[in-house]
């Protein structure tokens, strides 16, 4: 399987740092993890990584950020990419950004600042898990549909007079 993309959007720069060091620790071998210091940079990012065909399997933001805040910014990654991995990591988000992150931003975790690394490894790394079978499920409809109309084309050739 080809490296998946990991980003994480927070405008305090240790945290990003700190972060992108202890994700590649545990993620090199199987990710690209990227930073952005604000959600319009990890939009354009997200762009670029799309349109070479790269799949974004996690997306981690800040909630507190100027500009676009993170619930607002997880609500356009959802409508972008429903499937994507999305972590709200904060310090001060308050349970209204939170909820509102929930209902429409397809928020898969809210993690508190400071994070524990080895239960944020593990919570990413069953959420990777799930998102990555969920693809290979598509993948399988997919095949199996094409199969059923190529036996249905050639079921209706068979019953055509001749």
């Amino acid at each position: 399987m080809t490296k998946g993309y990991m980003i994480c959007v927070d405008d305090d720069s240790s945290v990003l740092e700190t972060l992108q060091e202890q994700l590649r620790e545990r993620f090199q071998n199987t990710h690209y993890i990227e930073i952005a210091d604000s959600a319009e940079v990890a939009l354009s990012l997200i762009d670029d990584v799309q349109e070479s065909g790269e799949v974004i399997e996690v997306i981690i933001s800040d909630q507190v950020m100027p500009g676009m805040k993170g619930d607002k910014f997880l609500e356009e990654i959802h409508k972008k990419l429903p499937d994507t991995i999305k972590i709200l990591l904060t310090g001060q988000a308050g349970l209204d950004s939170a909820i509102r992150a929930i209902n429409y931003g397809g928020l898969n975790r809210y993690v508190e600042k400071p994070w524990n690394i080895d239960l944020l490894s593990r919570d990413i790394q069953d959420l990777i898990n799930k998102f990555r079978q969920n693809l290979e499920n598509q993948h399988m409809l997919r095949e199996l549909n094409k199969k059923i109309q190529e036996l249905e084309f050639e079921n209706n050739s068979l019953k055509k007079p001749t």
